[in-house]
């Protein structure tokens, strides 16, 4: 059983009004800003001068982008092909404010299009129906937020 720590340095960004941050991502610190925007910044009653992603954008960003490398690497271990052209996905999460006015990340639904032939396309719906149970960060955030899938398999765009 594997078992780890990582760990991200935080900051606040100097001279932000809004409270911006910033995080240093392992391996090689690439650095991430997060403040808030659109609905964050209404909620919190704020207009930010530099409006930047939250750091819900960034959760609904992560479990939605583990969720597709999920159910690319499981469609490959079907023998299912799939090339970054022929499947993308959107990340959609459904926040609410609490009783005490904190918002809260309610649901992640990824719909993601599957550019496939008939061939394939029940192994696909079979790895699609399971895959969400295979995913590091899908099971680390539910069931305290719900995740759903959509899958829409299309024909292949000719070359």
């Amino acid at each position: 059983m594997s078992e780890f720590e990582t760990s991200i340095p935080l900051r606040l960004i100097p001279g932000s009004k809004s409270l911006d941050r910033s995080a240093s991502l392992p391996p090689d610190g690439l650095e991430l800003e997060f403040g808030m925007h659109g609905g964050v910044a209404e909620h919190y009653g704020q207009t930010p001068p530099n409006p930047l992603p939250s750091t819900l954008d960034y959760l609904v960003a992560s479990v939605g982008g583990c969720l597709i490398g999920t159910f690319a690497g499981s469609l490959r271990r079907a023998r299912v092909p799939v090339t970054p052209e022929t499947l993308t996905a959107t990340a959609t999460g459904h926040v609410t404010s609490d009783e005490d006015g904190v918002l809260v990340l309610r649901s992640v639904r990824i719909d993601y299009r599957l550019e496939l032939d008939d061939e394939h396309r029940g192994a696909a719906k079979e790895v699609h129906e399971v895959h969400a149970g295979r995913c590091p960060n899908a099971r680390s955030v539910s069931p305290s937020i719900t995740i759903e899938t959509e899958l829409e398999v299309v024909d292949p765009v000719p070359a």
